[in-house]
């Protein structure tokens, strides 16, 4: 008996020693997990992003003026939105438990200064403020992270799409938006359109002409909200590369204002085209190109429907008619003509003259008189 309250100390302890020792790693996990930046930087102090790609893609963008803008496209305005959005959602990036420490780990999950999805270097002053290095990911809108040369990898709730290695990723794309409600006329070729609430019909319609909705708001929308994927230059000697357009389109606004796209063929595909009022020359590809570009009347509008052949039923009615009024069809003439030549081939016998009973008979029909009646005896 004297062993059993030593067993159930013994007991005891052990118990309390592990609960000791999960308390002890609870509460530094919580302290780690939910109070240490990953990427430590004031937000608002930064004046240069600069994003890459291990496969040569490239970005910078810089502060000026207050405003985001990207130096490689003659300091074209970068979606301020965006680069702002980017910039807090890493600011809010805590350290969660790390997944790997080692640089074995770090290489596997693609966040070495040689291999990654994405490095964000942040740039304040001319002095580098934080920088991230983007790799794989676990799961939808996650990816593994590394801050800078740190050795710890960490997942966190991040996209890597949302952070563009390219210039086409940040151009402030609504920069040529002109409201659907704000549009008095869309001119182009021989295509006008007029606007009212927004609401728009093709003018000079004619009384049998029925319009294409679907092409007219297309053309209405690429106005309204001009594609482009490039930049390819500012000034005037950029502008000049479109003084011979191959389309030209006039937009009145309902302010009495007018705005005039040129419109020309690229050498390489697609087409460049300027804004009057804008310094830049913009490139587009030919699809979305085509609403504009490929605009005319014809197109606007329904194609007129083909004559319908008649029908069955109409076809007996005008051979009835043509039975009433006593014309033939070429069947039924043929069909009489056959039977007229079976009949000269085989007249009725009734209508052949009789054959003479004997040569005496027929003389006396020829003197014109009978036969007389023989006397008894002779």
């Amino acid at each position: 008996m004297k062993g059993l309250p030593i067993l159930l100390t013994a007991l005891l302890g052990g118990q309390l020693a592990l609960a000791l020792t999960f308390a002890v790693n609870r509460s530094d996990h919580a302290a780690f997990d939910a109070k240490e930046p990953l990427v430590a930087f004031a937000p608002s102090k930064v004046d240069q992003v600069a994003i890459d790609d291990d496969a040569g893609h490239t970005v910078t963008l810089a502060r000026k003026d207050g405003k985001w803008v990207i130096p490689a496209l003659a300091d074209f305005p970068a979606d301020t939105t965006k680069v702002n959005g980017l910039l807090d959602r890493i600011a809010g990036l805590k350290k969660g438990w790390p997944i790997a420490k080692t640089e074995a780990a770090a290489e596997r999950f693609k966040v070495t200064e040689k291999v990654h999805e994405r490095r964000v270097v942040l740039t304040s002053g001319g002095s580098r403020v934080g920088e991230l290095l983007v790799g794989t990911s676990p799961a939808y809108r996650q990816v593994h992270v590394r801050a800078g040369d740190a050795s710890p990898v960490f997942a966190v709730e991040l996209a890597t799409y949302d952070i563009g290695a390219e210039p086409s990723a940040w151009m402030q794309h609504d920069i040529l938006d002109t409201p659907r409600d704000k549009i008095a006329s869309v001119n182009v070729g021989d295509v006008t359109i007029d606007g009212k609430d927004g609401k728009f019909t093709l003018a000079g319609l004619g009384k049998d002409e029925k319009p294409r909705p679907d092409k007219i708001d297309a053309l209405v929308s690429a106005m309204a909200h001009p594609p482009f994927d490039n930049v390819r230059g500012k000034g005037k000697a950029a502008l000049a590369q479109t003084d011979a357009p191959d389309v030209t389109v006039t937009l009145k606004r309902t302010d009495g204002s007018a705005l005039t796209y040129r419109y020309k063929k690229d050498a390489g595909g697609g087409y460049l085209f300027t804004r009057s009022a804008k310094d830049y020359l913009f490139h587009v590809n030919a699809d979305a190109a085509a609403p504009v570009v490929q605009a005319t009347r014809a197109a606007l509008i329904e194609p007129p429907k083909p004559d319908k052949a008649p029908d069955a039923k109409s076809s007996n009615d005008n051979s009835s008619e043509n039975k009433g009024s006593g014309a033939k069809s070429p069947d039924d003439n043929a069909a009489k003509a056959e039977a007229a030549g079976s009949q000269a081939h085989q007249a009725p016998a009734a209508a052949l003259p009789a054959a003479p009973a004997s040569s005496h008979g027929a003389d006396q029909a020829s003197h014109g008189g009978a036969e007389p009646p023989k006397s008894p005896g002779g």
